[in-house]
């Protein structure tokens, strides 16, 4: 039967074909949006971390509402401004029974900046170690070049590989599965590349055990085929729920929905590179300089934003608008920093005033399977935008062809659509020394600076606010991020919303940092179906 009369069945019996899970399942179906690799250490990115966390733990773990707990690291101190002590579980095995011990967490530390050819390395997680000493086999020092208040929060991105099993290992031979060995409440049973993969859980895991003995993720691209997938019977749960069926969803008793609001800012990102063929004259033909290195080109597409109607219409309402870094409850948020009104006419003015009264021609570059609603965030946007006088393009492609080609060294969009999550630092520190601070490989600054933004005043304000441990720290953030705003080198739009569906005797919890994870459900027999939590 062709996909999209299987897809009108499944939509089409809203009512009545909703399957019930078996009372006594023990296996869960998972629909994700994304492909993923099994290298807990290639290409930094929510759905590969959220795959990893099922196979392995990471050095620090990190709750529901990416509180930093302990996990295989039991407890962790500072023993002086620059050196952190951490002290190990005892008793914890990799699923192939060799012991955990601190020559794991030395290997793992080791290998993360030693990982060739890698688009999207973890190594600004380890920015400031400049040395690990084992003191014994439960007890790794980690010492620092400089103080580094976020180092536990760094660390709940870091997974922790069995030496053992890893040393020596590609990417390739962990996307395999021979070498895809942790001490997780999962063991891999099956790699199924781009399609997914099955998991069972470890009997042996040194923490409370998944609910689940078995688990398969499938990879689900579509968000219809996927919410099809769901009313069909075909997968248990997914993620990143179509917004503009929450509503819908939350009447029918045999369906459950969950959300959280995430740590994920979204924000057009202006690329100020010379050279950008996207870029013309209100007559289309090519500009010789880029519009967007003028600050009031800058402050005039964000005037041009409606963020609340934005929310409300690309989004269903599932979105907070905002105009910070952060969301409300990370450091560095600042209340009296109000989400500006729209002022398409002061966009208007902004642009004459920049040499560019007719305005000038631009592609919007998005991806369309990454982020909640992006391909119709960017169409919105794009509208917005055409308001205040500009030309706008809107190219959106899929996540896999989109990020590769905002690489700094090769991306010729002028602007995109871009989101970071910000669970690591739980403040500002983290978006300002990726997104904001001028791109230093070295030093593993500015990551995630595609638009290749450099200011030295600003990187002298954010080197010295990341150092700080004392209690003008909150009073730095703001300032530094209030310094940042007013340059623009990013256009904060909103703060997403995590949205999960379940099917009924199932309740899951969902994380602030969108990962979903399979541990995270549980049958839920006692509970009125379709609740929404």
């Amino acid at each position: 039967m062709p996909l999209r009369h299987r897809l009108g069945l499944a939509l089409a019996c809203w009512l009545g074909c909703v399957a019930p899970l078996p009372a006594a399942a023990q296996t869960l179906t998972m629909g994700v949006e994304a492909p993923f690799g099994l290298d807990p250490h290639f290409l930094f990115a929510g759905p590969n971390m959220a795959a990893a966390r099922h196979i392995y733990d990471s050095l620090i773990n990190r709750d529901a509402e990416s509180r930093f707990v302990p996990g295989i690291v039991e407890s962790w101190r500072m023993l002086d401004d620059r050196t952190w002590e951490l002290t190990l579980r005892r008793g914890v095995t990799f699923h192939n029974g060799s012991p955990f011990t601190a020559e794991d967490v030395a290997f793992t530390l080791a290998r993360v900046p030693n990982l060739p050819n890698n688009p999207g390395p973890y190594t600004s997680n380890l920015r400031t170690i400049s040395r690990v000493e084992i003191v014994d086999s439960h007890t790794v020092r980690i010492l620092t070049d400089r103080t580094n208040p976020v180092l536990v929060g760094q660390l709940t991105n870091i997974f922790v590989l069995s030496r053992s099993a890893a040393e020596g290992a590609s990417t390739g031979d962990f996307d395999s599965g021979r070498a895809a060995i942790g001490t997780g409440p999962f063991r891999l049973v099956q790699a199924r590349g781009t399609e997914g993969m099955v998991i069972a859980r470890n009997e042996t895991y040194w923490g409370e055990g998944a609910a689940y003995e078995r688990v398969e993720l499938r990879v689900i691209g579509n968000d219809a085929t996927r919410l099809a997938a769901l009313l069909a019977g075909d997968v248990d749960l997914i993620e990143s729920v179509p917004s503009a069926n929450v509503e819908r969803l939350e009447r029918d008793p045999r369906i459950a929905i969950f959300r959280r609001n995430s740590d994920r800012i979204m924000y057009l990102l202006p690329n100020i590179r010379a050279g950008l063929t996207l870029l013309t004259d209100a007559a289309g033909q090519p500009l010789r300089d880029n519009p967007l290195r003028d600050l009031r080109v800058r402050q005039a597409l964000s005037l041009a934003i409606d963020r609340q109607a934005l929310v409300s219409r690309a989004l269903d309402g599932q979105g907070v608008a905002t105009a910070q870094m952060v969301p409300e409850q990370f450091g560095g948020h600042d209340p009296g920093y109000a989400v500006p009104r729209a002022d398409p006419a002061r966009a208007r003015a902004l642009l004459a005033e920049a040499g560019y009264p007719s305005g000038f021609g631009m592609t919007i570059g998005c991806s369309n399977n990454r982020y909640t609603n992006d391909a119709r965030v960017c169409q919105a946007a794009g509208q917005m935008l055409s308001r205040a006088g500009l030309q706008i393009k809107v190219e959106t492609q899929p996540w896999n062809v989109f990020s590769p080609r905002t690489v700094e060294t090769r991306n010729d969009l002028p602007v995109m659509l871009y989101g970071l999550s910000l669970s690591s630092s739980r403040d500002a520190s983290y978006i300002l020394s990726t997104a904001v601070h001028t791109r230093n490989v070295a030093e593993a600054f500015g990551q995630g600076n595609r638009g290749q933004f450099s200011d030295a005043r600003l990187d002298g304000l954010i080197d010295a606010v990341i150092i700080r441990s004392d209690e003008g720290r909150e009073a730095a953030l703001r300032h530094a991020m209030r310094e940042a705003m007013d340059q623009m080198p990013i256009i904060p739009l909103y703060n997403q919303v995590v949205i999960a569906a379940a099917r009924r005797g199932i309740t899951y919890t969902p994380r602030m940092d969108e990962q979903m994870v399979a541990y995270q459900a549980r049958p839920d027999r006692g509970t009125a179906q379709g609740a929404t939590r």
